[in-house]
């Protein structure tokens, strides 16, 4: 879909609903958009390209765009695939365009596109500008965002930011403008489940972006997944900068089970009700449906989370032991743990939690712990009592 963004600024904003899965892991239940974007200036200058599944219609709607003019300048933000899948069709059909890409993109690109390592490159660093007309883009450097390479553009004077895969989502709309977007929740639901997922493991990185742009006066801040954001930019930068350094976003607890013949599941529930009942937000997932992503994403909701899992094959639940890897992974921080074991014999599920928690930076365990022999007894409810009570 062809939006116009400003005049001489237009967006390709290509969305994909036959996809299942981003990065062939996290679950894309309504859609996946890619964006990309086209000056109409005195010089023609499109930022970044398209992914696979949605690279034909891209190019019709460039060639429309330009309609019969040339293509000056391509700037590659971030070589990742998903954005550069129309490379060799773009330099095929305009072979004199000029590549604006940072040094360390320019290495990538010849290591994805080893057939074109012959073309030559613009090198782009930070503070570097490419005046267009009407229009002048300043590059900063954004490394690890979520790739070494990544550039973004500051476009000087109609203050956007072109923000490569920061500020992203996996919302979908057909009007994709935030301040058309009704679902707030969902929105900030799903820009959550892009931040923990795509980019939380550089969220030190991100930060050090953060702290830099964001005394600079932007208006729009455009994204190459999601919606364009006008209205809601401090908003944004408020979400990010507790992602990225693991600060709560409201009082809570967090309850994640695992359960195999429903014991397990008990526990969690009567927990959930207790603390509901003292007034105390819950969200609960089973860990045997839920994607890890999911969970992944409500972690960084509140900083207190009730783990509860059996012992299976004398080692801890599996979907249980790929969430603590996957918080491992992400560098979860700052959390306080609840941890509650299950097992018919031998059982060593606390004891792996624990060991996962403790790879964890600035997280600790609650010594309130109850290991239930097969099925609740009357004598672990006071127990539970007391986690609901000091939790």
């Amino acid at each position: 879909m062809i939006v116009n963004i400003k005049e001489k600024l237009v967006m390709f904003h290509e969305t994909d609903f036959n996809q299942k899965l981003f990065e062939g892991e996290i679950p894309l239940e309504h859609g996946m958009s890619y964006n990309s974007y086209l000056f109409l200036d005195e010089k023609t200058c499109l930022l970044d390209t398209s992914a696979r599944e949605v690279k034909e219609t891209f190019f019709e709607e460039l060639n429309e765009s330009l309609d019969g003019r040339e293509l000056d300048y391509i700037v590659i933000h971030h070589i990742e695939p998903d954005h550069t899948a129309s490379i060799r069709d773009i330099i095929k059909k305009y072979p004199n365009a000029q590549i604006y890409i940072s040094m360390m993109g320019s290495v990538f690109f010849k290591n994805f596109f080893p057939d074109l390592s012959h073309l030559k490159f613009n090198i782009i660093k930070e503070g570097d500008t490419l005046p267009l007309g009407s229009h002048t883009l300043r590059f900063i450097s954004a490394p690890m965002v979520h790739w070494p390479e990544v550039m973004m553009s500051y476009e000087e004077n109609h203050q956007i930011l072109f923000s490569a895969d920061a500020f992203g989502s996996f919302v979908t709309a057909p009007n994709p403008y935030e301040r058309n977007y009704e679902n707030k929740a969902f929105l900030l639901s799903e820009s959550r489940r892009y931040f923990t997922n795509v980019i939380s493991k550089y969220a030190s990185s991100v930060l050090s972006l953060v702290t830099k742009i964001k005394n600079l006066p932007i208006k729009m801040i455009l994204s190459l997944h999601g919606l364009v954001h006008e209205q809601n930019i401090s908003t944004l930068f408020s979400w990010y900068g507790k992602w990225c350094t693991h600060t709560p976003e409201e009082d809570g607890v967090l309850i994640l089970y695992a359960s195999i013949y429903g014991h397990t599941k008990e526990a969690a529930l009567y927990l959930e009700k207790g603390l509901q009942a003292r007034g105390i937000k819950t969200i609960i997932h089973t860990l045997n449906i839920v994607d890890v992503s999911y969970a992944l994403s409500d972690s960084f909701i509140y900083s207190k989370i009730i783990l509860l899992a059996p012992t299976f094959n004398v080692g801890l639940y599996p979907k249980m032991e790929i969430y603590l890897r996957t918080l491992i992974e992400h560098g979860v921080q700052n959390k306080h743990f609840y941890i509650i074991e299950n097992g018919s014999w031998a059982p060593q599920a606390k004891e792996l939690m624990k060991k996962y928690i403790d790879e964890l930076s600035n997280c600790t365990i609650d010594p309130l712990s109850l290991t239930i022999k097969s099925a609740l007894k009357q004598t672990d409810y006071p127990i539970l009592d007391d986690i609901i009570k000091n939790v």
